[in-house]
């Protein structure tokens, strides 16, 4: 990814966040937004390495979820 296109995901990503806390939450955030923002995208990314080749686009959310928890000990899987 550029640096360019990364920091358009960035700007979108602060936007997003400013404009949800203000919506849902009526406050103004006093931590560094772009700050946040750029964790997000960090996050979201290291998830996605995480689960590819492990979970499919069609599976639900949740079953990251347990298959984290099958993968960290052995009694969790599922039959």
């Amino acid at each position: 990814m550029s640096d360019r296109a990364r920091q358009a995901d960035i700007d979108a990503i602060q936007t997003a966040l400013q404009q949800t806390s203000e919506l849902l939450h009526q406050i103004v955030s006093r931590s560094d937004i772009k700050q946040i923002s750029a964790e997000v995208l960090r996050l979201n990314e290291a998830v996605r390495r995480g689960a590819a080749g492990r979970i499919q686009s069609g599976d639900h959310p949740q079953d990251f979820a347990m298959m984290l928890l099958a993968e960290a000990d052995d009694t969790n899987r599922m039959g």
